[in-house]
């Protein structure tokens, strides 16, 4: 612990190795361009919106068994200077052997990013970019403070917005045939 502090402390451009030497001190950490990122524990609706998505998506795939979803923390190595944490990733039967015990080392299908206050402007922005730059082909944005939810998906270089629901509406993700869901499922 004390050797791998005074290695950040000695270096400000970290990388994946790095990453993997920070405490298990429940505090979320991302690498970002080789910068640390800590952002505060997520709110009680965050908490609960993640935990209705994911439950929603692993009761699809129990059923139609096509990949796997992986709740935060759990770290998505997207080079070795890029380590982020999504709150919900799925990974296809076909990328599987990306993940690893430690990670998912590439990028996944989908990254699904949950705002609350202390992580808003960073999904929206610098991971939002970032999901498009390594080509993760879909990324949804949920927002409990809103009670929406927003699909994209990368077209060329660049995500597009391909649904926005809200309140209680229905979502069919073309990702996931025949999964629909009111989107009320995920709020307090």
């Amino acid at each position: 612990m004390s050797l791998a502090r005074s290695k950040f402390e000695e270096s400000s451009l970290l990388n994946y190795h790095d990453y993997f030497l920070l405490p298990d001190d429940g505090k979320q950490y991302q690498l970002i361009e080789g910068e640390l990122f800590m952002t505060p524990p997520p709110g009680f609706s965050h908490q609960i919106s993640v935990t209705q998505l994911s439950k929603i998506l692993a009761n699809y795939l129990d059923k139609n068994p096509i990949g796997v979803v992986i709740c935060a923390p759990y770290a998505v190595v997207l080079s070795d200077i890029h380590v982020v944490e999504p709150d919900l990733v799925y990974v296809s039967n076909a990328k599987k052997n990306l993940i690893k015990e430690r990670g998912i080392f590439g990028s996944p299908d989908l990254v699904v990013e949950v705002l609350s206050k202390g992580n808003k402007k960073m999904d929206r922005t610098r991971k939002f970019k970032l999901y498009a730059q390594f080509k993760v082909p879909r990324c949804w944005i949920v927002d409990p403070m809103e009670k929406t939810m927003e699909m994209y998906e990368l077209v060329k270089e660049e995500y597009q917005l391909i649904a926005k629901k809200q309140g209680s509406e229905i979502v069919k993700p073309t990702l996931f045939f025949g999964l629909e869901f009111s989107l009320k499922e995920l709020w307090v």
